[in-house]
């Protein structure tokens, strides 16, 4: 709930709208956020330099925060800086018009976390930005660091869903569509053996899938594989029943091959490959948007 109270606060700055219409005006009455005007000007009231993606507390509508400072802060403490309101369940950033912002929840505070930050002193009441305890000072480095360890693990956690639907993919028989080659799909012919040698980016962009792909299966030396899968695509087509040959030894131990039957798995994993070096994508998680598959039945 918003505090009514503001005596002890910093004067709020107001951004000056023009008329606006019906519709602006209840989604004003709805939100009634004030917005920071003059982005950029001011110093961050945590790390006392220029602010970036500045980020409002709504509670109290301070403003004084770049977004990655803030968001360390409310790791260890609920309440404002600059006048220890409590900061509530969600935070305001990525301004970019007065009704076009991201809210940003944040997650419960963890019951295990260092004693929470006060401003200096523990002193109530409103504390202006320049005299923030240098001491408590969250430096650039650290603010750096936090982001990409949080790009990492956003990374790693897009890595296992994508790794989750190939698996699932494989599970239910569903095959990559076929997509023709033309200049408006930009896919092309599988390269001969010789043309695959020669292009280090096609070698590359196989790589990088194959590196993938193999972790669908259990305890494969996935290092190995790759690079014996690329050797034999430098010599013979993927497809070839040489290859699923090969390949079976690996991918279907468990169903082992029979005269008259299939090496599922092999033949599955060869048409996938195949599929993916056809396409013009260097990008694993944006040809997996864009792949079509379809379930095949075999006889």
């Amino acid at each position: 709930m918003k505090s009514k109270s503001r005596s002890s606060s910093p004067p709020i700055k107001r951004a000056k709208l023009e008329s606006t219409s019906p519709e602006r005006q209840e989604a004003e009455e709805n939100e009634d956020l004030p917005v920071p005007d003059d982005l950029g000007e001011d110093h961050c009231a945590i790390c006392l330099q220029e602010v970036m993606d500045r980020t409002m507390i709504p509670a109290c509508s301070h403003d004084l925060f770049c977004f990655e400072c803030l968001m360390i802060w409310t790791e260890q403490s609920r309440r404002c800086p600059l006048c220890s309101q409590n900061i509530g369940d969600h935070i305001i950033h990525n301004y970019r018009s007065r009704y076009d912002y991201q809210k940003h929840y944040l997650p419960p505070l963890r019951t295990s976390s260092p004693k929470a930050l006060t401003p200096m002193g523990s002193r109530p009441g409103p504390l202006p930005s320049r005299r923030f305890d240098r001491r408590r000072r969250i430096p650039r480095e650290v603010r750096e660091r936090s982001r990409r360890e949080r790009e990492e693990r956003d990374e790693a956690d897009r890595f296992e869903r994508a790794l989750a639907k190939r698996k699932w993919i494989y599970r239910h028989d569903l095959y990559a569509k076929h997509v023709a080659s033309n200049s408006y799909t930009r896919f092309r012919p599988f390269p001969t053996p010789a043309q695959f040698a020669a292009s280090p980016d096609l070698i590359s962009r196989t790589t990088s899938f194959l590196r993938r792909e193999l972790l669908v299966w259990m305890d494969l030396d996935v290092e190995f594989l790759t690079t014996f899968i690329i050797s034999l695509m430098k010599a013979i087509d993927i497809r070839s029943e040489s290859t699923v040959k090969l390949l079976a030894e690996f991918l279907d131990m468990d169903a082992p091959y029979v005269e008259g039957g299939r090496h599922v798995n092999a033949e599955h994993f060869a048409h996938e490959v195949y599929s993916y070096v056809r396409s013009p994508y260097k990008d694993l998680f944006v040809y997996d948007t864009v792949v079509q598959v379809i379930y095949i039945s075999f006889p």
